[in-house]
């Protein structure tokens, strides 16, 4: 597990903004909504929709923008191979060991403690559903915002699934198209802390599944007219 600490970037960020960047203003118009929902500092615990396997790059410009950096959890066979295991460890994000779900909270919850601003992508997976929108979401997020009484936010976003199809090894070029990027109000736990965890656990998730499918089906919504 990296032990990178908080906002710290390093070369792995650099390198990726150098190559990324250029490819994300080409083929993209940005729509950022309500960022100064971000935390200025400070662990806290982003949780987003999933409609394609682009989707890091294009909230990872965003929380960069505002002088952030994202680390996100992401399956542990990442961080195996050489080039790729490089980055993901330079850049701090937490790796996940899908047979060992206890042990990926545990490194999350350390990268929190340590001022990280973690991104977790609760569905588990890119979205299955054929409207791209939300599916049900796992524990993980609320699971972490419990322990580490940091921050749970919501973040929905739209319009990446039009460039880089979900599921599909292609590229969408010829015009750049919208990616709408919505930050929520912290969903709200604190009532939760006194209750046996398994119920606190089960009351935050309906409540983030609640707060975020409605953020989603807005932004799809605004996108289909």
């Amino acid at each position: 597990m990296s032990r990178v600490p908080g906002d710290a970037r390093g070369p792995a960020w650099w390198l990726a903004l150098l190559v990324c960047k250029p490819l994300l203003l080409l083929g993209r118009r940005a729509d950022w909504r309500r960022t100064e929902r971000l935390p200025g500092s400070g662990g806290a615990v982003l949780a987003a929709n999933h409609v394609s396997q682009a989707d890091p790059l294009f909230l990872g410009e965003m929380i960069l923008a505002q002088g952030r950096t994202p680390r996100f959890m992401a399956k542990a066979s990442l961080f195996h191979s050489r080039a790729v295991g490089w980055w993901f460890r330079s850049a701090g994000h937490v790796e996940v060991d899908r047979s060992d779900g206890r042990s990926g909270i545990r490194a999350a919850v350390e990268a929190v403690e340590r001022g990280a601003l973690l991104v977790v992508y609760p569905e588990g997976s890119i979205t299955k559903r054929p409207d791209g929108r939300l599916m049900t979401l796992r524990s993980g997020a609320v699971r972490i915002a419990l322990e580490t009484s940091a921050p749970l936010i919501p973040v929905a976003q739209w319009g990446v699934q039009a460039i880089v199809p979900a599921y599909e090894r292609r590229v969408v070029v010829g015009r750049r198209r919208p990616v709408t990027l919505l930050v929520g109000d912290p969903v709200p736990l604190e009532d939760l802390r006194e209750l046996p965890r398994a119920t606190a656990v089960t009351v935050g998730v309906q409540r983030l599944q609640d707060t975020l499918a409605d953020m989603v089906d807005q932004l799809a919504d605004e996108h289909a007219r």
